[in-house]
């Protein structure tokens, strides 16, 4: 009987555990890692799993920042879309928004927080340059994990 109880107290344990494992998927490839403070980077269309909510970088909705090499009369902007998911089924679509802002807009890059983990958009790269534009370029979403 002690073994019996012992064991049902080991699974009832176990069953409320928080999963600290992240998973990027880039095509067919899965790779995972612990949930670790710190930068990470996702190319446009990349995804990454941390701790069962799947982040992914989906689109680049704008992307009129000033090409280094030009002048311009507007600054412009970056503005992309960023998916969360869990269990498969899309839970929110965050848009983020680097450069200037329009009425009613705001710069808030914290785009997941929970109990213990909180995502921040840092950067988006690469920046236009006046022989590249911005056309064609090879977009990465720098993002910021922290976990307490």
């Amino acid at each position: 009987m002690y073994k019996f109880v012992l064991l049902i107290f080991l699974v009832s344990a176990s069953c409320g555990t928080q999963n600290n494992v992240s998973t990027t998927t880039t095509g067919t490839s899965e790779t995972s890692t612990p949930i670790t403070n710190g930068e990470r980077t996702l190319a446009l269309g990349e995804e990454t799993n941390l701790g069962g909510m799947v982040i992914a970088f989906s689109e680049v909705l704008e992307d009129s920042r000033c090409p280094t090499g030009t002048q311009c009369f507007w600054e412009g902007r970056a503005r992309l879309l960023v998916e969360m998911s869990g269990d498969g089924m899309t839970v929110e679509q965050q848009e983020i928004i680097f450069g200037k802002l329009k009425p009613g807009e705001s710069h808030n890059h914290t785009f997941y927080k929970d109990g213990t983990t909180t995502i921040t958009a840092k950067a988006i790269n690469p920046y236009p340059t006046a022989e590249t534009g911005t056309t064609g370029l090879a977009y990465k979403l720098v993002i910021m994990v922290a976990t307490e």
